[in-house]
């Protein structure tokens, strides 16, 4: 995998752009100067539509202010697939999980399913404490749901397995396959079914997790570990059925996820993408904790790198919290939690090097050298900054 250049398409950013079928020429045109092998297309985006057409989802013409009109009638993933695989492009299909609703725009699965929405327990400034509220009401722009919900997990199975049964696909990416943060789930499902993994009853809900200071900072409860571990193995379920999906379809397709690479805070997002076999000793860990890892379940792992420092001296010069908030520190954390058994292709997020383009080339060579390959995103910032011509130069493609 060692060549493996990895291209993001995402819907949102390059909608507009790609509903040109000449544009879409140019792009794939671009893409191959650039050496690019792989092309991530968003089947399914953060709002909860997909961009073919499903007799599950709302496909994403539906969106009431029209933002998407142009795709009406459309397929977005088939034009993008088809196009991908005449220039020879390992085309992989992409779908954002838990996340169902837009809070701007009011409108989504969660709003139509509202039992379905993630409980939130955040801080409020004006009580100074928490409070649980739902997810229409949280601080995030995307509306999520539990994930252990049994409706939730068989709706975005169904999809999974619609997409693979009904598009020639290389494989399936996913992506938001995680709890939205630390704040959420808190419903009184999420709190029995954790009573259940404990064998204990919780005298103290929520603080027995987490409550906050006066100043709003997070206090770890006692069960805090425990429920760290129970999270993410609820999400390792997940991506076992997922992938289980994927392989009986066609035991060749690739099955891959994007995570941060930033494993040491992933509490946050309540999962474990580390192989089973590591152990980290996070003060937030608990003893089994490893066994939660679902990273040996992946052909290859997409690990967002999203730091504007390249090296580990750079982000200690720039005083960053850690050495590992830098390109070459997160692929170190990325290859140590994966213990060597599952492929890491580091990711760059393009406008963390806005106007500097020496940076952005020093990262991918930075990420050729340390990982199976780099993963670009995405596309969209290729057109603004104009740095088609930049990438055709040999340190990409070596």
């Amino acid at each position: 995998m060692k060549e493996t250049t990895i291209l993001w398409v995402d819907f949102i950013a390059n909608a507009d752009y790609l509903a040109s079928k000449e544009n879409q020429k140019t792009f794939i045109k671009n893409a191959k100067n650039a050496g690019v092998t792989r092309l991530v297309i968003d089947a399914k985006i953060p709002f909860g539509q997909v961009t073919y057409p499903s007799s599950i989802a709302s496909h994403v013409s539906s969106v009431q202010d029209g933002r998407y009109d142009v795709w009406r009638g459309r397929d977005f993933l088939k034009e993008m697939l088809e196009l991908g695989h005449q220039e020879g492009f390992i085309v992989l299909a992409n779908l954002d999980v838990f996340a169902e609703g837009e809070k701007a725009a009011e409108e989504g699965v969660a709003y139509e399913k509202k039992e379905w929405q993630t409980i939130f327990y955040q801080y409020e400034p004006s009580r100074k404490k928490g409070e649980f509220v739902a997810a229409e009401d949280s601080s995030e722009y995307a509306v999520w749901v539990n994930p252990i919900l049994p409706e939730v997990e068989d709706y975005e199975l169904s999809i999974l397995q619609e997409v693979v049964e009904n598009y020639d696909v290389d494989g399936v990416v996913l992506d938001r396959c995680r709890y939205p943060n630390v704040y959420g789930d808190f419903s009184d499902f999420s709190r029995n079914r954790f009573e259940d993994f404990t064998g204990e009853k919780l005298k103290n809900w929520p603080e027995d997790i987490l409550s906050f200071t006066t100043e709003g900072e997070l206090a770890r409860g006692t069960y805090f570990n425990k429920w760290a571990e129970w999270r993410a193995g609820n999400i390792t379920e997940y991506v076992k059925k997922a992938k289980k999906i994927v392989k009986k379809r066609n035991s060749n397709l690739l099955f891959s996820i994007y995570v941060g690479s930033w494993h040491p805070l992933y509490y946050h997002e309540g999962v474990n993408w580390g192989s089973n076999t590591f152990q980290p000793d996070y003060d937030w860990t608990s003893e089994t904790y490893h066994v939660t890892g679902y990273g040996d379940e992946l052909d290859f792992i997409m690990t967002g790198c999203y730091y504007p420092d390249v090296t580990k001296d750079e982000a200690i010069a720039n005083q960053k919290p850690a050495d590992w908030y830098s390109v070459e520190g997160g692929i170190d954390v990325s290859l140590k939690t994966l213990n060597g058994k599952t492929p890491v292709v580091a990711s760059l997020y393009l406008k963390d090097y806005e106007k500097n383009p020496e940076q952005f080339l020093k990262a991918i060579k930075m990420c050729k050298e340390r990982s199976a390959g780099v993963m670009l995103f995405d596309t969209s910032h290729f057109n603004s900054f104009q740095w088609w011509d930049l990438v055709k130069k040999p340190s990409i493609k070596q």
